[in-house]
């Protein structure tokens, strides 16, 4: 599509009220939610009233388009936002599990030529409180 042909198609989803809205975890590289995961919502649009979420589940603030999810207990909970005007957000279905598997981990190789050694560097790391480089996978250091 054009740079033209976006612009007019952000101008009229913009003007429709049309918005979007999504959900995630701190790590890129684990999508599997837990009963201790922090979700991350986000809503981008003008509408926006407040979150709608099982009683299970808690909120951080649930008036703001960017705020954080946390369920208690496993399932299936439907998460919608709640706007004002004609036009309805649908609710999605997101599965919490009652995991106890709450680490994660890399390694990185260092190769030493001039030997024909190697050093394997093996990372073990919790993503609910990783440094962002750990999440990244390019940590020097462990975090405290």
């Amino acid at each position: 599509m054009s740079a033209s042909g976006v612009a007019v198609l952000l101008s009229w989803l913009s003007c429709c009220g049309s918005a979007l809205w999504r959900y995630y975890s701190n790590s890129p590289n684990y999508d599997i939610f837990s009963t201790r995961s922090t979700i991350k919502l986000e809503y981008e649009g003008t509408l926006f009233s407040e979150w709608s979420a099982p009683a299970t589940c808690s909120i951080k603030n649930k008036r703001s388009p960017k705020t954080e999810l946390r369920c208690s207990s496993p399932g299936i909970h439907a998460i919608k936002p709640i706007v004002s005007g004609p036009d309805l957000e649908e609710e999605r279905y997101l599965s919490v599990e009652s995991s106890h598997i709450c680490f994660l981990w890399y390694y990185k190789a260092i190769n030493f030529v001039h030997n024909l050694t190697q050093i394997v560097v093996l990372w073990i790391y919790d993503p609910e409180n990783a440094d962002p480089s750990e999440l990244l996978w390019n940590a020097n250091e462990p975090s405290l």
